[in-house]
């Protein structure tokens, strides 16, 4: 087809001469589903952009989504009504004017998906090793003489795949001593299950509280050295904003079924959550062997 043929059919459309059906089949449809399987294959890969090309792609979408669709527009139109003055019916008329609300919804999306595509994507594989980075650098988890490992720091998440490798590089190990203020309730029970199906004697060397006490109750035998203390209070949720599907009392009801799985009594446990979110309960040393919380007095 020559360049004076193109322009001709141009024309026509735009002057509405082609007829209702192939002015909306083909002229519309047709070349606005070419344009949009266009874009799809065009499309960065997942974690890439076209931000250094982005006024080429917007020049593109503009004359695409923009100058293509008012021309296939304004031709459907003008067909439609050359169509009631032909034939005197209305209903394919409306009917095209239905379709080009359709292909109006659909170029308006494709349009906003051609701006995002010029939008810097964040380097997600940087941003995930610094996030990662952040959450090791609350806690230390450090070898000691004689199997011990011992972990220090906010219970962050993270944590337990860490430990299983280090059990997996050590058979040696069989106790964990533990300090820490509590973290990440759902990497502690990875912890406490860890700790259970391998075995391992849990000991507090100073103070474990909050979520730590659900890691500890995972020991095999459980200790305190003189003068340390467990800490427990009502759960919440630190955020600013509602998270849906949380329930603190929830959470709390399925670390008070790993107490009772130990061992624990069913009157500690019934207390142990009984502490404002922002207050702390330490019961003494006596009470938590007397409860089975502890299985060895530190004395």
């Amino acid at each position: 087809m020559t360049s004076g043929a193109v322009q001709c059919y141009i024309v026509a459309h735009w002057r509405g001469q082609q007829g209702l059906a192939w002015s909306f089949l083909v002229n519309l449809v047709g070349v606005r589903a070419a344009i949009f399987v266009l874009q799809e294959i065009a499309k960065p890969a997942q974690y890439q952009d076209y931000h250094d090309w982005a006024p080429a792609v917007l020049i593109a979408a503009f004359f695409l989504h923009g100058i293509v669709f008012v021309w296939q527009a304004v031709g459907v139109i003008r067909a439609g009504e050359a169509h009631i003055v032909d034939h005197g019916g209305i209903a394919l008329h409306w009917g095209g004017q239905l379709g080009l609300l359709i292909a109006f919804w659909f170029t308006a999306s494709y349009s906003l998906q051609a701006w995002q595509m010029t939008i810097e994507a964040p380097d997600y594989k940087n941003f995930a090793s610094t996030m990662e980075a952040e959450r090791a650098a609350k806690y230390m988890i450090a070898a000691q003489p004689d199997g011990v490992l011992s972990i220090k720091g906010t219970l962050e998440l993270g944590i337990t795949r860490r430990l299983a490798a280090l059990l997996a590089q050590d058979s040696e190990i069989y106790e964990i001593a533990l300090s820490s203020e509590g973290g990440n309730i759902y990497e502690a029970r990875g912890l406490s299950r860890l700790f259970r199906e391998n075995g391992l004697t849990t000991t507090v060397t100073d103070e474990c509280s909050s979520a730590c006490t659900t890691a500890f109750i995972g020991g095999r035998k459980r200790q305190l050295r003189p003068g340390a203390k467990l800490g427990f209070h009502q759960y919440r949720i630190l955020a600013s904003y509602h998270v849906l599907g949380a329930d603190p009392r929830a959470e709390e009801k399925k670390d008070q079924k790993l107490f009772l799985e130990a061992g624990v009594s069913r009157d500690f446990v019934s207390r142990m959550h009984s502490a404002a979110p922002g207050s702390m309960w330490y019961p003494e040393a006596g009470e938590l062997l007397d409860a089975g919380v502890i299985t060895e007095s530190s004395d």
